[in-house]
């Protein structure tokens, strides 16, 4: 059970971090 949450938090985390990096980068070349 534990296991399954970390891994729902890993992925909502690796997503947001995705979406922020994303967004840095149209930032930059902009």
């Amino acid at each position: 059970m534990s296991l399954y949450l970390m891994k729902i938090l890993f992925s909502k985390t690796y997503y947001l971090y995705d979406i922020y990096f994303d967004s840095n980068r149209i930032f930059i070349t902009e």
